[in-house]
């Protein structure tokens, strides 16, 4: 598995805390100046400007030390850009840095366990996964999520977008079983304690059911045990499932998935809609879309499961419903769409190679999909260097699963679709392919010609 990118951009430190000392006069004015610096410092990191963003925020940490102390609260925000720039720049090291300092200020300032602090957490956690230190990274993620626990207990809606996090987390080192029970968590506090159209309570539904789709359509190379036998253990939970977890359900995922709509049909129903011109026009367009996009994920559930007579009668209604938008109707039907395709990983980079050494490999396919979704006759048309990965890829793409080209009333089988998948390898990798080749085609000739 590749390492998780890091997600947040520079704009998420606008959601850091400031100081909360009253100020007035002379003071408040150079508070509104530092705010605005650091405004625009986090702007230039979501630019890309990441040495323009160093230069203005390393000035307004020193303004800020010079007139208070290296304690001030007020770093916590301008260290977090500094860290965000610096990562952007490659300097791991000096963001680890910068988001350990803010750390400790946030701690200092309000207490080992305040909420405050998680953002940080957040970002050192993805720059450990970027580097590949899974298990640190998992550490940081839990580690965040008890402070959330802590501060707000296990049914509140408050701690939603930190169960999110460590859920999606877990989804990532294929740990479905600790996710689902997080998922199935925000559903209850949601389902309690927020209307039932409120997207926390749509998002947990629907999450739900990814973890039954991903238990059925795994990612086709997972991390190694010894990257991944650690993830997915937190114990903190403060609660536990009345009975215990279901393994492998169709049924419990389909069942989200109904909720969904119905909850979209029920809030849409209350709306109203009424198609009397202007503003109700574009308000009935917008439902139809939510509608349509509900039943879609339906739809692709049931076909990925083999339920094809079910699949093919909502693809029927979501047609009916994009018919005033063409063009969202032709980029959902027009051409097969993959609904899974668990492509290799790239080839383990040799302890001697330097990454400067790194060179980018393709393998480019043809195959046909058949009104199914299945891949048949696969083809290769390009491959770099050749022999390195064909065999890996053509195998990986005989699994996938594609929403066929549909006409409204049928779908559609459809022959020559590209396939195309790049990867990263080393010079002296490419050494050993011949040494590969008769490995691979014995294994070809064991599963009957490979992927065709």
């Amino acid at each position: 598995m590749k390492p998780a990118k890091l997600r947040f951009l520079a704009l998420a430190a606008l959601a850091l805390p400031c100081a909360t000392a009253p100020v007035t006069g002379a003071t408040e004015t150079a508070a509104i100046a530092e705010r605005q610096t650091i405004d625009a410092a986090v702007a230039r990191v979501a630019a890309g400007e990441h040495l323009e963003a160093i230069n203005v925020v390393e000035a307004a940490i020193d303004t800020i030390e010079r007139r208070s102390s290296r304690y001030d609260t007020n770093l916590v925000r301008p260290l977090v850009v500094l860290g965000d720039a610096l990562v952007g720049v490659g300097d791991t090291e000096g963001a680890f840095g910068a988001y350990d300092r803010a750390l400790h200020i946030a701690r200092v300032n309000n207490g080992l366990h305040h909420p405050s602090q998680v953002l940080v957490v957040y970002r050192q956690a993805a720059l450990l996964a970027q580097g590949g230190e899974y298990a640190e990274a998992n550490r940081r993620h839990e580690y965040a999520y008890g402070v959330l626990l802590r501060s707000y207990g296990g049914d509140s809606t408050e701690l939603l977008p930190g169960l999110f996090v460590l859920a999606d987390w877990y989804m990532t080192g294929y740990n479905i079983f600790s996710a689902r029970a997080l998922y199935e968590h925000a559903a209850r506090v949601a389902d309690a304690r927020l209307a039932d159209d409120h997207p926390a309570h749509i998002r947990a539904l629907r999450s739900v059911a990814s973890t039954y789709r991903s238990e059925r359509f795994p990612p086709f190379y997972t991390r190694r045990s010894s990257q991944s036998s650690s993830l997915g253990s937190y114990t903190g939970f403060q609660y536990r499932p009345a009975s215990g977890p279901s393994v492998n359900s169709f049924a419990n995922g389909e069942r989200a998935l109904i909720k969904v709509i119905n909850i979209i049909q029920a809030r849409d129903g209350a709306r109203g809609g009424r198609d009397g011109g202007g503003q109700e026009n574009g308000q009935k367009s917008g439902q139809n879309e939510d509608l349509a996009w509900a039943m879609l994920e339906l739809g692709d559930w049931f076909l990925m499961f083999e339920k094809y007579a079910r699949a093919v009668s909502l693809y029927r209604r979501v047609w009916e419903l994009l018919q005033d938008k063409p063009d969202l109707l032709a980029r959902t039907f027009n051409a097969p769409t993959p609904l899974y395709m668990p492509l290799p990983r790239d080839p383990e980079k040799p302890d001697r190679a330097a990454e400067q050494d790194a060179r980018k490999g393709i393998v480019e396919l043809s195959v046909d999909v058949n009104e199914h979704g299945f891949v048949s006759n696969i083809d290769t048309l390009r491959s770099e260097p050749a022999d390195m990965m064909d065999f890996k890829v053509r195998r990986a793409v005989k699994r996938a699963r594609y929403r066929p080209i549909f006409d409204g009333e049928s779908p559609q089988s459809t022959s020559d679709v590209h396939v195309r998948h790049t990867f990263t390898y080393y010079p002296e990798q490419q050494a050993a392919i011949p040494e590969k080749q008769a490995f691979y085609a014995a294994q070809e000739a064991a599963i009957g010609g490979g992927a065709d």
